[in-house]
């Protein structure tokens, strides 16, 4: 990454953009210097939201690779290509996202791993402009009034969204995960090589423009999060689009689950799951998945505040068979591994979020009715189907899984079991194996960009050439064993050539 000036684009609603053109061009020709803003920040620390504010835009945004494809859109195009490497989520027919299903599309040259650097390094450049802006030591003392809350506010917010960004990259870039636990319990290589690890300029921390170590980035991850945690304390959030402490529990649940520190895993999962309500059944099989006003939702997007709609580039135009888009047209509908819908019992109401091998005709678009076809995700006519980054359910299966790896299969049946009461009827389980929750994590988080990850985490592979697959034939037919170097995207070839300090030898395989 280009180590260029930095400068500050004077919008509209003072949104603080980067403009180094390494990750992100100046939207706006009238600029302002850092020192004047920060004149304007000192004076009104509510103005520095609306530079967080433009940080969830981000993730939102279009063709970070610069080449307009329709498989480019920020967060949901890194969820789309995630998942369509696994197993779970099966590409009917060949469109956007097919050399990801081909597990095709990681190498140094391909606008892929570029698309996605890309987007994720712009979070961490606009987060770091953010946290440049504020008083550390105003932040970090005793003083409690309403300008030092308000400042604290917004330093939370940019630092866990960088740590979710981090947490992206060190499981793309590289595969840090082992076979089997080491003498100390750990199943990450902490001694790989990472991404390059970026501070603010007020920061004490000195950057690493190196490929450094997974475990310095991990330290970073986990150090931001929990200064986050710290900084959003009694912050009431004006949208679930926002960052507030609950979303920072969610993530460290999620950052403890990967590193493997299921205790702390488990204690997350519950704090952040504090006053959400899963779905009952007739939200779960009627529009759970389209507004982020659902009582389940920690954390998404909400398309129709942002006054933002990128329709066909969409996440929902791939993931959803009922909405308008590229999957609802038929050009490449998305459905359930059948192996995996066989595994759905069949009192279970989510069983009804795919069809059978049979399709179903009532459907209201062709994509719909085919066999496995997802029904998912819908469609709300105008197009502002919202983003879900974070629910419910996953904190509950969370605390089940952390539970379960350290052999309290009973614990874990109860944790699991407010979940599966909402889930499947006939539940009855007091007992669960790690097996068990990872089952179940596959059916709920269907096509929300986790299967990947999960694979790599859980150092396992794929095998989509079963007899009676209904992958597609004959390039979606791939057995994968797990620790696979296509599972692992190389660094994008404009690193190498733009940042002295990484260079052909630290080269992904």
């Amino acid at each position: 990454m280009k180590r260029n000036k930095i400068l500050v684009a004077l919008l509209a609603t003072f949104a603080l953009v980067a403009c180094d053109s390494d990750y992100l061009s100046v939207q706006d020709t009238s600029t302002i210097t850092a020192d004047k803003y920060q004149e304007i920040v000192k004076a009104d620390p509510s103005v520095l939201q609306n530079s967080v504010s433009a940080l969830y835009t981000t993730l939102y945004e279009y063709s970070y690779s610069g080449y307009e494809t329709h498989d480019d859109a920020g967060i949901g195009a890194i969820f789309l290509a995630s998942d369509h490497m696994g197993e779970d989520v099966v590409q009917t027919k060949s469109h956007w996202y097919t050399y990801d299903y081909q597990l095709d599309f990681r190498l140094e040259n391909y606008r892929r791993p570029y698309g996605t650097w890309k987007t994720l390094y712009t979070v961490i450049g606009q987060a770091n402009d953010v946290i440049a802006l504020v008083d550390l030591d105003a932040v970090n003392s005793t003083a409690n009034d309403a300008t030092i809350k308000t400042l604290r506010y917004s330093y939370g917010q940019a630092l866990a969204m960088r740590a979710y960004a981090y947490m992206f990259l060190v499981q793309i870039f590289q595969n840090p995960f082992t076979a089997a636990p080491d003498a100390s319990g750990a199943h990450i290589n902490l001694d790989k090589k990472a991404v390059p690890l970026y501070y603010a300029s007020n920061e004490p921390n000195e950057s690493d423009y190196s490929r450094g170590t997974v475990g310095k980035v991990l330290t970073s991850i986990e150090q931001d999060l929990l200064t986050a945690e710290r900084m959003l304390d009694g912050y009431a959030r004006a949208t679930k689009s926002e960052v507030d402490a609950h979303v920072v529990d969610g993530l460290l649940a999620r950052y403890y689950l990967t590193t493997g520190a299921w205790d702390k895993a488990a204690d997350y999962a519950k704090k952040a799951v504090a006053g959400f309500t899963l779905m009952e059944k007739e939200e779960l099989l009627t529009g759970g998945f389209v507004d982020i006003s659902s009582k389940e939702w920690i954390w998404g997007f909400d398309i129709a505040t942002q006054e933002l709609s990128l329709v066909y580039v969409s996440w929902y135009s791939h993931i959803s068979n009922i909405a308008p888009g590229y999957a609802g047209a038929g050009h490449a509908p998305r459905a359930i591994d059948r192996r995996l819908y066989e595994q759905i019992d069949t009192t279970d109401y989510r069983k009804a979020w795919f069809n059978g091998p049979k399709g179903d005709k009532t459907q209201p678009t062709e994509a719909a009715q085919g066999a496995y076809a997802s029904l998912k995700f819908g469609d709300d006519g105008n197009w502002t189907m919202d983003y879900p980054y974070m629910r419910a359910a996953e904190m509950y299966l969370i605390e089940a899984e952390a539970l379960a790896r350290q052999g309290n299969e009973t614990g874990a049946a109860e944790a699991l079991k407010p979940l599966m009461e909402k889930r499947c009827s006939a539940w009855d389980k007091t007992a669960v194996s790690v097996d068990d929750v990872l089952l179940q994590r596959r059916i709920e988080l269907w096509g929300e960009g986790f299967s990947l990850f999960d694979l790599k985490r859980n150092y396992r592979g794929i095998d989509r050439t079963y007899n009676g697959t209904n992958h597609r034939a004959p390039d979606g037919l791939l057995k994968v064993d797990a620790g696979d170097v296509r599972w692992t995207y190389q660094i994008p070839l404009s690193e190498l050539q733009e940042n002295s300090d990484i260079n052909s030898a630290d080269q992904n395989p």
